[in-house]
């Protein structure tokens, strides 16, 4: 009997143990993601409700990176490193982010120790991308015999982590998502096209226009129809006048 009752109270008293440290233990819930541009700014806004006392508010990076700590009543206290000078707490708990770099890309948590030592944690995901430079589209072409120019359009430029899409004569063409574009047209005819390059913080476009017989440049040097009939109509109208002044 007396064994039984020591097994007993052995159980408790480690059932006890372990749910204090469950109770005591962090709760990490991943928030949302937030992107930004180089040497731009983003604010981390967590969702997660603060108690109105609490004991202790640190944000983490990439989980071993402590970046500020702000304890109840008292000033934040930034940690020197590649954040340093680069971040600003907010009352709301939201975390200001200046000059981004690329290499601040990563994971960002909020911990909160609330009066009673219990850790609950938030994470938010920054993706830094560098903003998109003007791309230029290159041509390889050549003229069959039975008039067709065929061409290879290539979007040329200096940046990763893009999609591309292209429009011909202001029109998507759906499908189009690579860096080149394989097309045929007769040679008579007349084409623009532009290469959109774009990530989730900007977007450039590269033109090129198509002249027969088989010609590109990247200016459009075309008169456009309305214009052309504009011209006409003014060199009528002036003839016109010149004609009826001469009669009479």
């Amino acid at each position: 009997m007396l064994g039984k009752m020591v097994a007993a109270v052995t159980t408790f008293a480690c059932l006890v143990v372990l749910s204090n440290l469950q109770t005591n233990e962090a709760t990490e819930v991943l928030s949302n993601r937030v992107n930004g541009i180089v040497h731009g700014t983003v604010y981390l806004n967590p969702k997660q409700s603060v108690p109105e006392k609490y004991k202790q508010i640190t944000w983490w990076f990439r989980k071993s990176l402590k970046i500020l700590t702000k304890k109840w009543d008292q000033p934040v206290s930034y940690r020197n490193g590649s954040f340093h000078n680069k971040l600003r707490y907010h009352e709301n708990h939201t975390l200001e982010i200046n000059q981004l770099q690329k290499q601040d890309s990563g994971t960002f948590r909020m911990e909160v120790e609330d009066s009673q030592s219990k850790k609950s944690d938030e994470a938010i995901q920054l993706d830094v991308y560098e903003p998109i430079p003007k791309p230029s589209v290159k041509v390889t072409s050549r003229v069959n015999k039975d008039g067709w120019c065929k061409a290879t359009l290539e979007c040329i430029m200096a940046a990763t982590q893009v999609t591309y899409r292209w429009c011909e004569n202001e029109e998507d063409l759906v499908g189009k998502n690579s860096s080149t574009l394989d097309i045929a047209l007769k040679s008579e005819s007349d084409a623009s096209y532009k290469c959109i390059v774009s990530n989730p913080v900007s977007e450039e476009t590269g033109f090129i226009y198509y002249r027969s017989p088989c010609t590109w440049d990247e200016k459009n040097s075309a008169v456009p129809v309305s214009m052309a009939r504009k011209m006409a109509d003014s060199i009528l109208a002036f003839g016109f006048l010149l004609l009826v002044h001469n009669w009479v």
